[in-house]
């Protein structure tokens, strides 16, 4: 409860997080607010120091190990168990670096489940949750890496939990590095990969074809997002037809100031959202907000369960928005 996060691992994180912010920056009034953003991330990481140090070592007194080249670690959905590269010798594997705080990470994964689905038997995953102030065991479930054969890990060291991580040199997530059949470290990438991406380095790497279903046509979880992850995806896309922030507040709060280029579903609740929205592609991405995050994670699960595929909500609503210091018009 009292040990504070490794600077050069807080450092690191921040510093990629701004890196991709100041890409998406296209005027100074928009420089302005996400430098302000960026504290919102920097704040998260800082306050995983109050989590305490990760064990060194397995029940039965065996070293767990941060190196890229033969990483040892805790599993993360069940503790007692250990995620290590030597178990997965004979195949190739590739592994997958994430954390509930990461946007990219959240775009990025279900492309990997339907990559990971579709060669279950040859290719081996492994998704280790690093760097992670939130909740890195709900993320898991939420995109079934479990299901979809993933070896799941929590990385180690002093907090912020991050030596696996630190050993390829990483200032950002998520990256994903791609081991040999004998557990040779053959390729890494720093920075998101698309389905296609993915696909196309099991090719080069391995030779392996994959026939996957494309998961932008697939529905993916409902998934939270903090001020800055909501900026900088709505950012990228311009607030683009189908792609759009989402007021459910009231008519009369809405016309007082709400997130620049969002659309109002007045007064919205779970029973009504679908509805309201029915005029909406299915295959958009929308994300929601209420007034402080309340009562949006419902709304947001209704419209899911209507059948929309991209769904987010905005934890802490329009207050931790605008504490943010995210761009609001009247």
């Amino acid at each position: 409860m009292s040990t504070p996060p490794s600077s050069q691992s807080r450092r690191a994180a921040r510093a990629a997080e701004l890196a991709r912010a100041e890409k998406r920056r296209r005027t100074t009034k928009i420089a302005v607010i996400a430098a302000g953003l960026v504290i919102v991330v920097g704040v998260g990481i800082a306050a995983i120091g109050l989590r305490g140090t990760s064990p060194t070592a397995d029940a039965g007194g065996q070293a767990y190990v941060g190196t890229k080249d033969n990483f040892r670690l805790p599993g993360l959905l069940d503790s007692a168990k250990t995620v290590s590269l030597a178990d997965h010798k004979g195949k190739p594997v590739v592994v997958n670096f994430f954390a509930s705080w990461c946007v990219y990470c959240n775009e990025e994964l279900p492309g990997f489940v339907q990559v990971a689905t579709s060669t279950a038997g040859s290719v081996s995953f492994v998704g280790v949750d690093t760097n992670d102030p939130g909740d890195g065991v709900a993320m898991a479930k939420r995109f079934d890496l479990a299901d979809a054969g993933f070896a799941l890990a929590h990385d180690i060291g002093a907090n912020p939990a991050s030596d696996l991580w630190l050993s390829y040199g990483s200032q950002g997530l998520p990256v994903t590095a791609f081991y040999d059949a004998n557990g040779k470290l053959v390729d890494f990438a720093g920075g998101m990969l698309t389905q296609t991406e993915l696909e196309q380095r099991l090719q080069k790497n391995f030779g392996i074809t994959v026939s996957a279903p494309d998961a932008s046509t697939l529905a993916a979880p409902v998934i939270p997002l903090i001020p800055k992850g909501m900026y900088e995806l709505l950012n990228a896309h311009g607030n683009a037809q189908n792609y759009f922030a989402v007021d459910v507040r009231s008519g009369a709060d809405f016309t007082q100031g709400h997130i620049t280029g969002a659309q109002s579903l007045p007064s919205a609740t779970a029973a009504t959202v679908a509805s309201q929205a029915s005029e909406w592609s299915k295959d958009g991405s929308y994300f929601l907000y209420d007034a402080d995050g309340k009562a949006t994670e419902p709304i947001a699960q209704a419209l899911h369960d209507a059948g929309y595929k991209h769904v987010y909500y905005l934890d802490g609503g329009l207050a931790a928005w605008q504490q943010a210091g995210g761009p609001v018009t009247k």
